[in-house]
């Protein structure tokens, strides 16, 4: 799955955010590639406990919450999103409307298999154009958000009917126990 994502970084062009990318190939081939005009890496530099992330942008060093990527990026101002799964899984309720809003180009998501369906279903409510690559356990999400609109009031009951049937999901685990 590493070379798949590392020949997806050497065509991406123009600006990227990279979310929880940890890897030094991968942010050796983001250094490579002279197509990306702007790169933003937001890394928690190993705690997982901690919800503010450090945003890399030439020497300087600025945190930023990761549930309100909107207030510091304007509406459709990157090109590309690279993350992984696992950084952002905490915050996907928050996460998904915030990088539909963001986003003008494409977003990559890779990890683990587990919850695939539910994240692709949450992404299929703003755009239908979404791709799966799939490699033993890992998978990659590869999301075109060119066409894709958001507005207040969907991403609110987005959110409503996300927290309910996640509280549904702890409801029935602890009864079922």
């Amino acid at each position: 799955m590493k070379d798949k994502i590392l020949s997806q970084i050497k065509k991406m062009n123009g600006s990227l955010l990279g979310i929880g990318i940890d890897d030094e190939e991968m942010l050796n081939a983001i250094e490579e590639n002279d197509k990306i005009d702007l790169c933003y890496i937001l890394s928690n530099n190993g705690s997982p406990s901690n919800k503010k992330f450090k945003i890399f942008e030439r020497g300087r060093q600025k945190k930023i919450n990761i549930k309100k990527l909107k207030k510091h990026f304007r509406k459709k101002s990157i090109d590309n999103i690279l993350c992984d799964y696992n950084t952002v899984k905490k915050f996907l309720r928050s996460f998904i409307p915030g990088s539909v809003y963001i986003n003008k180009g494409y977003l990559y998501i890779y990890g683990n298999e587990r919850e695939l369906d539910n994240l692709k279903e949450k992404y299929q409510r703003y755009t239908s154009d979404i791709k799966l690559i799939k490699k033993d356990k890992t998978f990659m999400l590869i999301i075109n958000n060119q066409n894709a609109k958001s507005n207040i009031l969907k991403d609110n009951v987005y959110k409503v009917k996300d927290l309910s049937s996640d509280m549904l999901d702890i409801l029935t685990d602890l009864l079922t126990n």
